[in-house]
Formats: C-alpha cells, structure tokens, sequence
C-alpha cells in the first residue's frame, strides 16, 4: 500500500513540477513554492517506496529465520562428517568492462578491445553428501559457497563436523549448515 501511495505521490508531484517549470501566468500566485512543493512531494513519495521495500526485505527475512528455526527445532537432525563431503566445483573467468562509456567502448573496440577489459575469477562451490537414512539413500546439496576449492578444504578441517536439519513433513525441504563456510574473514 505504501508503494503505491508513494507511486502516486511522485507522479503528482512531477505533473505539479512540469506545469509549474514554465508556468507563465499570473493566477496562482508564488508558482516557485509551488515548484518546490512538487519536489517534496516527490521526496515523500520516494522515502515512502524505499520504506515498503525495506519492510518487505526485513519480512522475507524474518520469515528465512523463522523457518531455519523451526527445521533446528523440530526437524530430523543428521550428523554430517565433512571429511566424507564431495566438494563440486564451478570455476570459470568473467570478463567485466571497466568503462561503460559507449563512446569509449567504441574507440576501444577500434584501438584495442582487451583495454577495458578486467578479468575477473569467480568461485562456486557446493558440497554433496549422501547418506543412507532409513535404508534409502539420499544426497544433500549445500548452498553455493563463493569460495574456491583449497579454501574450502581447509575450513572443512577445521571444522570436521556439521549438521543437516530435514523437515519431517517434506523431505525435500532441508537446511544444510554451513554458516561457518559462508562467513568472510
């Protein structure tokens, strides 16, 4: 509802502004308080459409905690050895322009196309383990970690051991915690 108040409020606010930018006439007196009335107007509304959207964000993310809360609570916990954990790999080079200027990328591209050019190595890792709970065999998937291989080596023996949260109800509903892989240091 905020949003579309403070949508409202700007598209008032910049008919307010556009009519009053040139405003010739001498009816309505005091046109440039008018005029910045317009501008507050549109300040209001902005203000109002970035305060939805952090009330939205904290709401997504206070409803992630409650989930992951619930699973720790009330879910299957399986003890995971990390030393048995396959490491899955996704590494490759990403090529970023340094210079979003067309103009400049133009002559680059002309002169030399590797000038702005910044390469870039991005790191995805994931760990797969695969458990045979109640006589079946299941494999868990972690969250993409940003971290290349050696790292997460090393940090999986420092820890040795993690836990696995499954929701009773749906069994492919699970939490693999690695918090501890996912901090920067």
């Amino acid at each position: 509802m905020k949003q579309i108040i403070g949508i409202i409020l700007i598209i008032v606010g910049v008919i307010v502004l556009l009519f009053f930018d040139n405003y010739p006439g001498g009816i309505i007196p005091y046109p440039i308080l008018w005029y910045l009335l317009s501008i507050v107007i549109i300040g209001i509304g902005v203000l109002l459409i970035r305060k939805s959207l952090k009330q939205k964000n904290e709401e997504i993310t206070n409803q992630i905690e409650n989930e992951l809360n619930r699973l720790k609570k009330y879910g299957d916990k399986i003890l995971v050895d990390l030393d048995k954990c396959e490491i899955l790999t996704n590494n490759y080079v990403e090529e970023i322009e340094s210079d979003s200027s067309y103009t400049v990328q133009r002559w680059d591209a002309l002169y030399d196309s590797s000038r702005n050019i910044k390469k870039v190595n991005v790191y995805q890792t994931r760990l797969l383990f695969e458990s045979n709970r109640l006589g079946k065999k299941e494999k868990f998937y972690s969250p993409t970690i940003n971290k290349d291989e050696v790292t997460i080596r090393f940090l999986l023996a420092l820890h040795k051991n993690t836990f696995i949260y499954i929701d009773r109800m749906y069994k492919d509903k699970y939490y693999f915690d690695i918090n501890f892989l996912l901090e920067e240091k």
